[in-house]
């Protein structure tokens, strides 16, 4: 018996020596945020402009009491040199997206119809806050997402929210490579 201690003893430090070495891969915790992400959620960007476009987020603060209504939209203004621009692909021109980077997630989903739509130098369009996203019925949250979806109003539960309003055309009828890249976002807070 004190001969297979030893034995015992060698096989056990190496079954823990092998499964301590394990796979050089890093895993984040659950929970932790991207790191684009945060750095996103840490550096609010409320104005794109560039050499076609301009496009706001407009909200007029970015602190919340759980249940209260988040009034928010976006708009777009074309600014390029020519008098009007084409832009190819849905109605929704603009798609808004929010986040906490943990468990909340609404994604912006849009239609895929390709139509052209003609914008004005000068014209600004408004866009206001519209809840597009989707649920399984498998979802352990589904009845969270049905009732957050059926109201109109955006009211978000507690915690700290990343909200994107992102261009959804393109700058060519062929749409490969010529999606326009505009987007907005801020950070909300919801307190208890």
């Amino acid at each position: 018996m004190s001969r297979r201690l030893p034995r015992l003893l060698a096989a056990a430090m190496l079954i823990i020596l092998l499964s301590a070495c394990g796979s050089d891969k890093t895993e984040e915790p659950m929970g932790t945020m991207p790191p684009a992400l945060a750095e996103k959620m840490a550096e609010p960007k409320l104005v794109h402009k560039d050499d076609l476009f301009e496009m706001k987020l407009n909200i007029g603060r970015t602190e919340f009491k759980t249940g209260e209504p988040i009034e928010l939209s976006a708009s777009l203004t074309y600014i390029g040199e020519e008098e009007s621009i084409t832009v190819w692909g849905p109605g929704t021109r603009v798609v808004f997206a929010i986040t906490d980077g943990k468990d909340f997630d609404m994604d912006g989903a849009t239609t895929l119809e390709l139509a052209s739509h003609e914008l004005a130098r000068g014209e600004t369009f408004e866009y206001p806050f519209e809840k597009s996203g989707g649920f399984g019925a498998d979802d352990p949250d589904a009845a969270f997402w049905k009732k957050f979806y059926a109201e109109k109003e955006l009211r978000l539960p507690a915690g700290t929210y990343l909200i994107s309003a992102v261009c959804n055309f393109s700058l060519t009828e062929e749409v490969v490579d010529s999606d326009y890249r505009g987007e907005v976002y801020t950070t909300v807070t919801v307190t208890e």
